[in-house]
């Protein structure tokens, strides 16, 4: 059984994130957050519909002008996503460097210098 999406459970992963930033940059944060978390629930809601209904859907306007537009659903999603990721990228950016710890970037930095 799939598990549902909570923007509850988003907002504490993500204030779990933001924990190690100095009192007064998770003040700044929290507007951020927030909407971060309720985005991702949006979009998760998107994401179930699009992938019920489909993309497209068909519209008609007058007698002989039809065919199939992208949805509302998904013109809403990727709009939606692009808020969220650009939103997650400002999350990440005041934390420090040293904290992201990803596999193979000694591997990349070693290799751009």
């Amino acid at each position: 059984m799939k598990q549902e999406f909570s923007a509850k459970k988003e907002l504490k992963k993500l204030k779990s994130i933001v924990e190690c930033l100095p009192e007064e940059r998770k003040k700044m944060t929290e507007g951020l957050v927030k909407d971060a978390a309720f985005m991702a629930e949006q979009l998760e809601k998107l994401r179930n519909h699009i992938s019920a209904e489909g993309v497209a859907e068909e519209y008609q306007n007058g007698e002989h002008q039809k065919g199939r537009k992208l949805s509302p659903e998904a013109d809403m999603y990727v709009k939606l996503q692009k808020l969220y990721s650009s939103t997650i990228k400002q999350l990440t950016d005041l934390l420090p460097s040293n904290d992201i710890s990803v596999p193979g970037t000694e591997l990349l930095n070693f290799i751009s210098k």
